[in-house]
């Protein structure tokens, strides 16, 4: 089993399905790289088998999130999928586009490059000073 694990983090993953990802993995290269000519950019995608089960293999795609801005820039339909955050929306839309590419497979959102951080983070501008609290005595 050949895995490649991404080599530049941070990278929004998806998650993918198919039943003979040896046979599928050019196609999903060839469908990438025409989002890639669209917003004329070269190797923001990785695509990566997961391993097999119950007769399906799984695949990963990490995508660049400067490439996924850069998408949404030149198809602002990625903005009318119903999801809660962009990631979602965007892994909607690929979807969409690849069935309408006749491509035929089940994506997810696996994960979404965050900052990690320590407790709470607060814009201390937003507090109310001593004058406010006065106003609404």
């Amino acid at each position: 089993m050949n895995r490649k694990f991404v080599e530049k983090p941070p990278m929004i993953v998806v998650q993918g399905s198919c039943i003979n990802f040896e046979k599928e993995r050019p196609k999903i290269m060839q469908f990438i790289a025409t989002l890639e000519m669209g917003t004329r950019t070269k190797d923001q995608c990785e695509c990566s088998s997961d391993g097999k089960a119950l007769g399906w293999d799984f695949f990963h795609i990490y995508f660049d999130p400067n490439f996924v801005e850069k998408l949404l820039d030149l198809y602002p339909d990625i903005q009318k999928q119903e999801a809660n955050d962009i990631e979602q929306r965007f892994v909607l839309w690929l979807g969409k586009q690849m069935k309408k590419a006749k491509l035929e497979y089940y994506l997810k959102l696996k994960d979404v490059p965050t900052e990690a951080t320590r407790g709470f983070r607060l814009n201390p501008d937003d507090y109310r000073d001593d004058s406010e609290l006065e106003k609404l005595r």
